[in-house]
């Protein structure tokens, strides 16, 4: 950042004062330690280490900070922006995001309680008379933000740390706000914090590049993400015609897999809402104990309130738009070939153009067997059909976690045999077949197993029943016998 542009005013608040002669004003330099806040550089760190997400983390990050704590007297007393430095390097690995939160947690709970009211009104007073104040600490800015914007600054000078695609290095930007010195506590109540540009650039240690403290300056406003996205311009000569949804699904007749789920029913209210132009849609819906497949698509339609807008635009004509426009198959996509009867699947196979998956089991911690029935089989059988079609094409809709250990943007190219892991030995297909093998043989041993317990059961009831007839027959022999020895008695 500029000079130029780093020492911004901040509005008048009376409003009264125009912006020409606000530029002219100097800034005001205000450093918080002291005059606003006991902070020292180690408080919030610590706060930051403990609120680890992982009970790993958190108590690595506490290990280090205990180490840290024994050795920095000495660093400190040797060069306390070594000693700065090396106090955050136990944040590495914590993105920005969290840093901002913990950040705010932080000075609504331990920092905005212990503000000192005189200093505060000592600043408000030139804040609201259109000072141009800057605020300076050695904190970093994850906490220096909601309290600058508390006290309605605009522009701070603190530490920052070093991201890498929004994850902390460990490392602190240049320049290093190194904390006070050791009688801070005793020099700097005052509750004026005001401190010259001058005397400033000594205490922090830039006198041998005073532009230092210019590089320093910024403002409270969190800097937004670059994101880089690449832009096609469909009005450019690129060859190409321009992209339109409307027209690709013109006349098409799509198969919908999963249309009573959360997302299903939500595109196929969109499809039949927004594009009056596409074809016949084909909803693939299981039968059930207790209904039919044509009797939970009714339900569905009766009960979502997703249809509620179509229903309300037809009226009394709403179950003849849905004949015209839908029709309901029986079928089971965790069964080989969609479990479709064999007329109908010749008849998709010829006229499908579009095949939408929206099924899946989303329950995170699910049986294993249901968990590779939905979403491995179902998966495997609806690409198997979709090679029996003449011409259709998939759109797979999946979770967001299914991307593994990639980060960023992830495009909607499947590379093949791709694996989170990255293996490059990695082949798909007879991965897939020794899951199943493992899973047949893990089923067949539950079988077995669940056989082998009811026989044994059995038996033993059998067992039980015949000690239990073997007693009363003894009961009843000896109740025979005591009674014949008193009757000769």
């Amino acid at each position: 950042m500029s000079p130029s542009k780093s020492i911004e005013p901040i509005s008048n608040a009376s409003g009264l004062e125009p912006e020409a002669s606000a530029q002219a004003r100097a800034p005001i330099f205000w450093r918080v330690e002291g005059s606003l806040l006991n902070l020292t550089a180690v408080r919030p760190v610590g706060f930051f280490a403990w609120n680890s997400q992982s009970f790993l983390q958190r108590w690595m990050r506490r290990g280090g900070m205990a180490f840290l704590a024994a050795a920095r007297p000495v660093l400190y007393c040797t060069n306390r922006v070594v000693a700065t430095r090396l106090l955050h390097t136990v944040l590495r690995g914590v993105s920005r995001d969290r840093l901002d939160l913990l950040g705010e947690e932080f000075f609504e709970y331990f920092l905005k309680p212990r503000l000192k009211q005189e200093g505060v009104g000592r600043l408000s007073e030139i804040v609201a008379g259109g000072g141009n104040v800057i605020l300076v600490s050695q904190g970093l800015e994850h906490i220096m933000r909601p309290l600058a914007r508390h006290l309605g600054v605009r522009r701070i000078v603190c530490n920052r740390l070093d991201f890498r695609e929004g994850i902390a290095t460990g490392r602190l930007l240049d320049p290093v706000i190194r904390p006070r010195g050791a009688f801070a506590k005793i020099t700097g109540r005052q509750p004026d914090g005001r401190v010259s540009r001058k005397s400033l650039v000594r205490i922090l240690g830039f006198s041998k590049n005073p532009e230092a403290l210019d590089q320093a300056i910024q403002t409270v406003e969190r800097p937004a993400p670059k994101v880089r996205l690449p832009v096609v311009h469909f009005d450019s000569p690129n060859g190409r015609a321009p992209f339109s949804v409307r027209e690709a699904l013109r006349g098409k007749n799509i198969l919908l897999i999963g249309a009573t789920g959360f997302i299903g029913k939500v595109w196929l209210s969109s499809l039949l809402t927004d594009l009056p132009e596409a074809g016949r849609i084909f909803l693939l819906v299981r039968r059930n104990r207790s209904a039919s497949s044509l009797e939970r698509f009714q339900r569905l339609v009766e009960e979502s309130p997703v249809f509620e807008r179509l229903a309300e635009r037809h009226g009394d004509k709403f179950a003849d738009f849905l004949r015209e426009r839908v029709e309901v198959i029986d079928g089971d996509v965790s069964k080989p070939g969609l479990g479709l009867a064999p007329e109908m699947r010749q008849r998709l196979a010829k006229s499908l153009d579009v095949i939408v998956n929206s099924s899946g089991l989303t329950d995170f911690n699910p049986d294993l067997r249901d968990a590779l029935a939905m979403n491995v089989r179902s998966t495997v059988h609806t690409l198997n059909f979709l090679r029996e079609c003449d011409h259709a094409a998939l759109l797979h809709l999946s979770t967001c976690y299914v991307i593994g250990r990639r980060d960023g943007r992830v495009l909607e190219e499947l590379p093949k045999n791709y694996n989170p892991a990255g293996l490059p030995d990695y082949d798909a297909e007879t991965e897939w077949q020794a899951l199943e093998a493992t899973v047949c043989e893990a089923e067949a041993r539950a079988e077995s197993k669940e056989v082998a317990e009811e026989l044994r059961g059995a038996a033993l009831k059998k067992s039980t029943r015949r000690k239990t007839c073997t007693a009363r027959r003894s009961k009843i022999r000896f109740g025979r016998t005591v009674s014949a020895g008193c009757a000769r008695r």
